[in-house]
């Protein structure tokens, strides 16, 4: 192929051949997003109301930098993540070092930003403003690129001209919404986050008793196994999905979380955790779990000498902010939090030395925004029941499944701020022949019952088909549609 034809191809290029530049790099699935006048390399790529929206893609840590917005709220720093990023064209993969996203909370929006910068082979003539980049109608293509331990390692993508074959394909795509960055469904493949893939899935397994177990890749299924998060293992297990420590979606674009029930034919609350940071602030960060748990702890556990052998760290050791009581040491408060869309990304939830004001544990929101990016904006809530015990325990699933659809990490500030999400720890420290052996569990948690909290949408389904769906509001205002 000659240069001036490599050049050309992106105005010729077909959906066919999208899918084998990308799947020839490694990708697994391919999500696209039709571009706009104002998407190009001066102007950003709008890519997400929130980052929930881009879980599937392998995110950096996040990091300050001043806003450049000239938009009149524009007035908190910007958080920026990096992606590792490689345009593909016929001629091979290029490295993009500079890609990142940007995240403006007071919007919300995420924009893709510096993905010209440094690389060799681009695609300069599609997105600079002084050549296409103001052309209608071209379409960026992307796919996750998992590395060797299965983790997503790298993004591979490609843009094609507004009027290729490839671009044509796109608007009538099902599941094609103008603006959004949407998964691309080739022919005589299934929509990706179609409830209905799920949903057929989980009918096979919800009613039966199923002995626990755990699918470890590479290794021969664990069965039976009977630890407390077998049940959602089994869960896992029984859809075909295979061990792993990634976050982020479980099954297609779903994330599934086994809830536990006393009578799988009604729902009743339950607390699910939302994720474990360890703190990255105060004077936690300096010192050792255990020497935090027997400073700001309670004594679990004593010995026939009456010496403690155990301590913990839990709700019952600090004030929530509206509670004052002079027994206990912290105080939970959150600081430079205004509403879901107006917070200081300096800010941090933070544990206080109400002797001294210090701060004895926080978490930064750029912290707490790192395990947030991996969230999905898709949950599936699983109800299970557990019955016997040891090798006789077993796990039956029920059709009463919650949905929550949307989210955005200003919800979930929101949702702590208003006591509906909540910080409950379970660190330990035990004596162990002679030394002393932390168990951190530093875990921020919901209520089902609280899910339209932190969701925009909540829905209600019966599998068994006895009853119609329910949809739940969110609790907070709904983002608006954007289409850029």
């Amino acid at each position: 192929m000659n240069d001036d034809a490599t050049r050309q191809w992106y105005d010729q290029a077909t959906i066919g051949q999208v899918h084998d530049l990308l799947a020839d790099q490694g990708a697994k699935s391919v999500w696209v997003k039709r571009l706009v006048r104002n998407n190009n390399s001066k102007q950003q790529v709008w890519f997400a109301n929130d980052l929930s929206d881009l879980s599937f893609l392998p995110l950096g840590t996040p990091t300050f930098a001043a806003g450049k917005s000239g938009k009149p709220k524009a007035g908190a720093p910007v958080v920026q993540i990096p992606v590792p990023w490689r345009w593909v064209n016929p001629r091979g993969a290029f490295e993009a070092p500079n890609t990142r996203l940007c995240y403006y909370p007071q919007y919300p929006e995420v924009r893709l930003s510096g993905f010209l910068q440094g690389c060799r082979e681009s695609p300069s003539e599609l997105m600079n403003p002084e050549k296409r980049g103001y052309e209608e109608g071209r379409c960026l293509f992307l796919g996750p690129v998992a590395g060797e331990n299965g983790e997503p390692d790298h993004v591979v993508a490609l843009i094609v001209g507004a009027f290729s074959p490839a671009a044509g394909y796109v608007q009538q795509m099902k599941g094609f919404r103008p603006g959004h960055l949407c998964p691309v469904v080739f022919e005589d493949g299934h929509e990706i986050g179609d409830f209905s893939v799920l949903e057929q899935a989980l009918l096979k397994i919800i009613g039966r008793k199923i002995v626990p177990w755990r699918n470890v890749e590479g290794c021969e299924p664990i069965r039976p196994y009977v630890a407390p998060n077998a049940p959602g293992l089994t869960l896992e297990a029984e859809l075909g999905i295979g061990e792993n420590a990634i976050p982020g979606p479980d099954f297609d674009v779903w994330e599934l979380k086994a809830i536990a029930q006393k009578d799988l034919a009604k729902r009743s609350a339950h607390r699910v955790t939302l994720f474990t940071p360890q703190p990255d602030a105060g004077w936690a960060k300096e010192h050792s779990t255990v020497e935090f748990v027997q400073k700001f702890g309670h004594v679990n556990k004593f010995d026939s000498a009456h010496e403690p052998v155990e301590y913990y760290f839990t709700t019952k050791d600090f004030d929530r902010p509206d509670e004052d009581s002079p027994e206990k040491l912290l105080k939970l408060r959150l600081t430079g939090f205004i509403d879901d869309r107006h917070f200081d990304t300096a800010g941090m939830v933070e544990l206080v030395d109400k002797r001294t004001g210090e701060v004895a544990a926080g978490w930064s929101y750029l912290k707490l925004l790192e395990h947030w990016q991996r969230k999905h904006n898709r949950a599936a809530y699983v109800p299970y029941l557990k019955t016997g015990t040891g090798e006789d325990t077993l796990v039956e699933f029920g059709p009463l499944l919650t949905l929550g659809l949307s989210t955005s990490f200003g919800l979930f500030l929101q949702a702590f701020n208003d006591g509906k999400a909540a910080y409950d720890p379970g660190d330990k420290a035990k004596l162990v022949n002679g030394s002393w052996t932390p168990h951190p569990r530093s875990q921020f948690r919901i209520s089902t019952k609280n899910l339209n909290a932190i969701y925009y949408q909540v829905e209600e389904r019966d599998l068994s088909g006895k009853e119609e769906a329910r949809i739940i509001p969110g609790l907070y205002s709904r983002i608006k549609e954007n289409s850029r």
